[in-house]
């Protein structure tokens, strides 16, 4: 028996051909699965952040409002950090809501710091702090693809401005006048 050395060596190259593009398709396959399954994931983040940051502002209406002062929840964005979940939105977005969470935990714990006493001028000016910070994290979501493609013709978290005192009408001047500056 002779071996057909030309045609065991199409043969085999043909083989290798075959098992290297299946390898090849599965890992593509599952790469796009991956992408698509993330893409969703970033969306219903972004979905969920707006939304909360939203709720965060007219939460802060009722508080001037009523003059309860109260704390804010930030629970769910701590779960969000600690499943990982962060690494899917882009950077200047997440510096951005980390920000705004930053000082929603601040505010808390000044709240705390206070409890019993009454409340200084301090944790109102901070309060007006969390809604500037929640305002530019609402219009940096604004800018994000995945809202843009979601709502389409709805915007997300006008910017409301409730005057309770002369002292929040100041600042807001002063916060136009920082916005036309920039």
């Amino acid at each position: 028996m002779t071996i057909v050395w030309d045609q065991l060596i199409v043969e085999n190259i043909l083989l290798a051909g075959i098992i290297v593009g299946s390898i090849y398709l599965e890992q593509w396959g599952h790469r796009r699965s991956q992408i698509s399954e993330e893409k969703e994931s970033r969306r219903r983040i972004i979905m969920y952040l707006a939304d909360d940051l939203q709720k965060r502002l007219n939460f802060i209406d009722e508080t001037h409002q009523y003059s309860d002062y109260k704390p804010f929840f930030t629970d769910m964005w701590d779960a969000i950090i600690l499943a990982g979940k962060h690494a899917l939105l882009r950077f200047e977005l997440f510096q951005s809501l980390q920000r705004t969470y930053s000082w929603m935990k601040y505010y808390n714990s000044e709240l705390d710091g206070n409890s019993g006493k009454a409340l200084d001028e301090k944790v109102q000016d901070l309060l007006e702090d969390v809604r500037k910070s929640i305002n530019r994290s609402l219009n940096k979501l604004n800018e994000t693809e995945e809202i843009k493609n979601s709502l389409e013709d709805r915007k997300i978290g006008q910017t409301t401005i409730n005057v309770t005192s002369s002292n929040i009408a100041k600042r807001i001047i002063n916060q136009v006048k920082q916005e036309f500056e920039v």
